[in-house]
């Protein structure tokens, strides 16, 4: 507060050339706060976003000048405006992805340039529009000095959205497709809708700073929305730092500032490109990145741990898998989640008896000659633990990807308690009650252990986008809401690390049971877990038998695939065996460890000769 405080009354103090600087630093923070949440939330660069800047800006121009319309109605228009033309741009563009879609936004930069070059009657071609009509209320015109206060309404309005996103569901859907689409997708995350959310923001972001430099400066031309600030603009969010809420400020300030101290008027881009090149080798995570980490690597654990949670100690064989679970954070006021309410589909499993929850009718799968699954059949009974083993190339994970939407199956079906899924995108079948974890964990790096699991809920977006943004009661209830179930998740699985720390800072065991609470929070019917136990010491395993055992008993089906066999006999009801992917034998695992074709094609056979 006081630091706002000193803003609000800085130009009671400071020149008018002064009060400038900061109105121009209000700008940018504006701009940048919205490509913040598309760089450092989405890790989508934008190089073109000068171009929407310009379309709010000559938009309000353009009606406050030829209808005389106020600067309230015009810089809604020139907002709308911008929305649009970022929405006509994004929904053919955002799936090209990675440089491809950078390359076409400096595409999209230089083409909205030459159009306010060329179309003279709206534009004023090269002259640009002046004459511009300073915003005005109840009679009164707006000064340098209204506008700065102005400016900073905005700028703290655009900070106060970056920051409300990162704490809703939106910015955690944004961080995983970020970190890992494929994860993401396989929790029910929608990967073009957060992008289109995170390109609708920043394109409104981006309209509003235009329409109040137009309306303030009373004068623009396609020369101020050139190339050149599109880089300024990326500069500065990757210098202050992408994905932190101080970056766009911190950012603003050095760039703005700079020019006012090196007259390099001819070598400023390659000043920009100098200092963003320094910036990506000596500071990868910008300025107030690397602060925040310096911050963190100083501040005792232990008090970090104090703002949220106890440590409660590593996993053991012998921690405790409670049948209602209360997180010990909000244990005095929080009332006790049962499975019913973590797993509910297990209501649904329970009628259907032992009747089977998955059905695979001959599946086949080719990679180009390579006839990787053929003909595959198998049922997995409700509430029963099912294994998929054979040699490595065997073609399980192949079968589990096809059973997960992740590859189409090029003939055969895969139904759930009756319902076909073939044809169906990864989040229908996520959202019908399969979920999985991966051979290889896949969480969401950039978020906390217990923000993987909240990524995970179906339920996460409500109460809805502009609650979100707004940060409303019903959408702080929800978060709260959500945290409780994910704690409830973690103690599912018999978690007992920090949850606010950064999942891949987690042991590799740790990451496996986190990945599946994460998984757990999908609420499935069927859980596939791919060699979960790969990698783990033998009290983890032991661990993980534990909670596989727990989740049988509550209903859960769970088909598994898995390397240690005195693992699989422990947990299995039933055993599916691969061998260049075709069946070779089905049954018990005490049928399947004395099957002669399993012990050669997988065991290994004794050499009689030995």
């Amino acid at each position: 507060m006081p630091v706002l405080s000193l803003l609000a009354v800085a130009p009671l103090f400071l020149s008018s050339y002064y009060t400038n600087i900061l109105y121009m630093i209000g700008i940018y923070v504006m701009i940048a706060a919205g490509m913040n949440i598309l760089i450092g939330y989405c890790g989508i660069v934008s190089i073109g976003h000068a171009g929407l800047m310009a379309v709010g800006a000559y938009v309000s121009a353009y009606f406050s000048n030829t209808y005389g319309l106020s600067f309230w109605v015009t810089g809604l228009i020139g907002v709308a405006a911008a929305l649009l033309t970022g929405t006509l741009f994004a929904i053919p563009t955002l799936r090209a992805g990675g440089v491809y879609l950078s390359m076409v936004t400096i595409a999209f930069g230089i083409v909205i340039n030459e159009i306010l070059i060329r179309w003279d009657g709206f534009s004023g071609g090269p002259l640009g529009i002046s004459g511009i009509a300073k915003p005005s209320a109840l009679g009164y015109t707006f000064t340098l000095t209204s506008m700065y206060e102005l400016v900073l309404v905005g700028a703290l309005t655009a900070l106060f959205i970056l920051r409300n996103v990162r704490r809703s569901a939106w910015g955690r859907a944004m961080i995983a497709v970020k970190e890992n689409e494929i994860a993401a997708t396989s929790v029910g995350i929608k990967p073009f809708r957060v992008q289109y959310i995170a390109f609708a923001l920043s394109s409104v972001l981006a309209g509003l700073a235009g329409a109040i430099y137009a309306h303030a400066n009373s004068f623009i031309s396609p020369d101020t929305f050139g190339f050149h600030m599109s880089v300024q603009l990326v500069l500065i969010v990757i210098l202050g730092g992408a994905g932190t809420l101080l970056g766009p400020v911190i950012g603003a300030l050095i760039i703005v500032m700079l020019p006012e101290v090196l007259e390099l008027e001819k070598l400023r881009l390659a000043l920009y490109g100098s200092i963003m090149f320094l910036v990506l080798y000596l500071l990868p995570k910008g300025i107030a990145g690397t602060g925040g980490a310096w911050v963190k690597r100083w501040v005792p654990l232990n008090r970090r741990l104090a703002r949220t949670e106890e440590l409660r100690g590593p996993i053991t064989a012998t921690t405790t898998l409670p049948e209602t679970i209360i997180p010990k954070s909000t244990r005095t006021q929080t009332p006790r989640l049962s499975l019913d309410r973590l797993l509910p589909a297990l209501q649904a499993n329970a009628v259907t008896g032992k009747e089977a929850v998955l059905q695979v009718r001959g599946l086949n799968k080719s990679f180009g000659g390579l006839h990787v699954v053929k003909d595959v059949s198998f049922d997995v009974a409700t509430g029963t633990v099912h294994t998929l083993v054979g040699p490595n190339g065997a073609g399980k994970t192949t079968v589990l990807n096809m059973i997960s939407g992740f590859y189409p199956c090029d003939a055969g079906a895969v139904t759930l308690q009756a319902r076909p899924l073939s044809g169906l995108s990864l989040q229908q079948i996520a959202a019908a009650g399969i979920s999985r974890t991966f051979q290889h964990t896949r969480l969401f790096g950039e978020l906390s252990v217990l923000e993987n699991v909240m990524a995970a809920m179906a339920d996460s977006f409500r109460p809805g986008l502009l609650a979100a943004l707004a940060r409303t009661g019903a959408a702080r209830a929800h978060e709260a809401d959500l945290a409780v179930r994910a704690h409830a998740y973690l103690d599912l699985v018999g978690y007992a690390g920090d949850r606010s720390e950064p999942a891949t800072a987690l042991p590799y065991g740790h990451q496996r049971m986190v990945e599946i609470a994460r998984a757990l929070a999908v609420q499935p019917r069927l859980l596939l877990l791919d060699e979960p136990a790969a990698g783990m010491t033998a009290g983890e395993i032991e661990h993980l038998e534990n909670v596989i055992s727990k989740l049988k008993s509550a209903g859960l089906s769970i088909l598994l695939i898995e390397h240690h066999m005195d693992f699989v006999a422990r947990v299995s009801d039933r055993v599916t065996v691969l061998d260049y992917g075709s069946i070779i034998a089905e049954g018990t695992p005490e049928e399947i460890c004395r099957n002669p074709r399993v012990i050669q094609a997988y065991l290994g056979e004794e050499d009689d000769d030995a």
